[in-house]
């Protein structure tokens, strides 16, 4: 398993850009054998939580409604204690060793695909 990862921070999206290009990758990836997208989106200039990441989440819920993603998590709550994190990093171990990932960073999501 791979994990894929999608910066929209490397090049400066619109939030309605931003939030079309995820949804596209979670379709091109929803045909291929990774399971789990780590979009890096930032956390917003002034550190409280930046319009992409707030809309990114009502994106996600629904997508997870729709079927069409398993579940998702920002990055600052996949922290070992959780069900959540106990139960991805039995699926996919590779996330204990991910960089990103072990810092809790907010400006980070993961979305876990079908």
């Amino acid at each position: 398993m791979k994990i894929s990862t999608l910066n929209t921070k490397t090049y400066p999206l619109a939030c309605d850009e931003a939030l079309a290009t995820i949804q596209k990758e979670i379709e091109i990836l929803s045909l291929s054998d990774c399971k789990v997208l780590k979009i890096i989106h930032g956390y917003g200039s002034k550190g409280v939580g930046g319009v992409i990441k707030s809309e990114l989440n009502i994106l996600l819920k629904d997508l997870c409604k729709q079927g069409k993603i398993l579940d998702f998590v920002a990055n600052e709550k996949f922290v070992e204690p959780t069900a959540k994190y106990k139960r991805f990093t039995k699926l996919y171990p590779e996330l204990i060793l991910d960089l990103d990932l072990q810092n809790q960073n907010p400006g980070i999501t993961l979305i876990f695909l079908n």
